[in-house]
């Protein structure tokens, strides 16, 4: 504890934000916040569509039902969040994160249409197990299992193959990325 007096200590200035800044601000979350909620709620649909129609509907119990929904919110949701984040770092940068290059960003979807089938095939995995279970458990399996469907995708070492910042997720220790390209 300092013993100098509060008034003789120097202030912090904070940032101020512009009203500009401020309704850029608010028009990107409820761009992201609406195209989240609309992915998850038009896969759900999607989803229950594509398990009543022919060739998952002989296959699919109706008690396997909550898998299908399960999975089309994550995959709703997740594209829903991910493809405006990513449009937006296309347009916009800033010093700390730069803008992406057409290259990266086509990487990053192209990445994200793998997680995106990835999900797909394990929701009729785990939907087929309401064959064996009850309804209620049936769902619970499937929270867990498409709930944390992304932690294999995370523990991923995507740096060997090249694909390093393609999640978005740098490791602990990695360096941060640069904003010119690098090369070998």
């Amino acid at each position: 504890m300092s013993a100098e007096p509060r008034s003789d200590r120097p202030t912090a200035q904070h940032a101020q934000r512009t009203f500009a800044g401020n309704v850029l601000f608010a028009t990107g979350f409820l761009s992201v916040a609406a195209t989240t909620l609309g992915g998850a709620f038009a896969c759900v649909f999607l989803m229950l569509r594509l398990g009543d129609s022919a060739p998952l509907s002989s296959l699919i119990h109706e008690d396997g039902r909550g898998g299908l929904v399960v999975g089309g919110i994550v995959l709703g949701a997740v594209t829903g969040l991910f493809l405006p984040v990513t449009l937006f770092r296309v347009v916009r940068g800033s010093k700390d994160i730069p803008r992406l290059g057409a290259g990266e960003a086509s990487r990053k979807i192209l990445v994200l249409l793998a997680f995106d089938v990835y999900v797909f095939v394990l929701a009729v995995v785990v939907s087929l197990l309401g064959w064996i279970l009850p309804e209620f458990v049936m769902n619970l399996v499937a929270v867990v299992v498409l709930g944390f469907s992304y932690a294999p995708v995370m523990l991923f070492p995507w740096e060997k193959f090249g694909l390093d910042g393609v999640i978005g997720i740098r490791r602990p220790g990695s360096p941060r990325p640069s904003a010119s390209p690098q090369t070998d």
